[in-house]
């Protein structure tokens, strides 16, 4: 039967694989944060973790393919839905692809990232040395890219395929790509410069452009339905909730985001100030559930006892294989 099951439920759809199709600096892995699939695999995490820290040591990309395609196999023989984030721009690769979904009987969606030769280049320029790729093969990339049109990833075999041409960090939107990411000689003044910018200091909210450009509207959001939101959308983890006794009578909640490359905390907005820990914990906890985050449960919950109870919450991050 192809609808029903014998007993007349309607079956689920199957979920489905989706492989980005595009040159380094073109947005896949800032797509990556906000693409409504159950896990991520990252090939340049895989080579980053099997290389000992270097996503780029191209010597271990025969290593870090065959753990990506065994991931994948793991993840799609689970019924999950997958982004696959890597370039994809050969043919060969995406057949290799293909047949993994095949084989699991679920659809694969191509996801073109068209973003103009001149935009990946400069993006590319910015990155560190160990994400940094040759100029050459990067518009190698970007040519091959421009050979995947909808027409030829359809008759590949792709279930759909759909053209993503703004996904790159649009100005005043506060997205930020994770190819974007500090150098780490600049971290340590980086935070300093935003907890005084958050503190109030008009000079340091000044300076947030040096450190964070494009995304000032996130490291100094207090409209926490939005700060979550945007948070996802630039690719930023939130740890934890962090409720904490301010004075006799109030206490604070807040949620903390960090970055997978920086290990720092980037950003902390206020939740609100309540008049009990049981309501602080209570409203902290409602309003990040209802905002799509997925709580740690109870147990997992960290009561530090400094002088004041300070309780960290957990969130569970999408996972991310790699």
């Amino acid at each position: 039967m192809n609808d029903t099951t014998q007993n007349n439920r309607p079956q689920p759809e199957p979920r489905p694989l989706f492989v980005a199709v595009g040159p380094a600096g073109s947005g896949k892995s800032t797509a990556a944060a906000w693409v409504p699939v159950d896990a991520v695999v990252c090939l340049d995490e895989l080579r980053r973790e099997i290389s000992g820290g270097n996503p780029g040591d191209q010597s271990v990309t025969p290593a870090a393919v065959a753990r990506q395609n065994s991931l994948l196999d793991e993840h799609l023989a689970a019924g999950r839905s997958v982004f696959v984030d890597s370039t994809n721009v050969e043919p060969h690769v995406r057949a290799g692809l293909l047949e993994l979904a095949r084989r699991h009987g679920r659809p694969a969606f191509a996801l073109r990232f068209t973003v103009d030769l001149d935009t990946c280049l400069a993006r590319n320029v910015q990155r560190s040395d160990d994400r940094r790729v040759p100029e050459a093969t990067l518009r190698w990339q970007h040519g091959l890219a421009q050979e995947a049109t909808a027409e030829a990833l359809l008759r590949e075999g792709f279930t759909e395929v759909h053209d993503l041409p703004g996904i790159a960090p649009a100005a005043g939107e506060g997205i930020m790509s994770m190819d974007d990411a500090l150098a780490p000689e600049r971290i340590a003044d980086a935070v300093a410069v935003l907890r005084k910018a958050q503190e109030g200091d008009q000079q340091a909210h000044k300076d947030l452009g040096a450190y964070f450009p494009g995304y000032e509207s996130l490291v100094m959001q207090t409209d926490h339905v939005r700060y979550l939101e945007l948070a996802a959308r630039a690719g930023l983890e939130a740890t934890h909730l962090l409720i904490m006794n301010i004075d006799s009578d109030v206490w604070g909640a807040s949620v903390d985001t960090y970055t997978c490359d920086l290990g720092r905390p980037l950003a902390s907005v206020a939740l609100g100030d309540y008049t009990s820990r049981t309501e602080a914990v209570r409203e902290t906890v409602r309003a990040a559930t209802e905002n799509g985050w997925r709580l740690a449960p109870e147990h997992e919950w960290a009561d530090f006892d400094c002088g004041g109870g300070e309780i960290h919450i957990p969130i569970y991050p999408r996972p991310v294989s790699g």
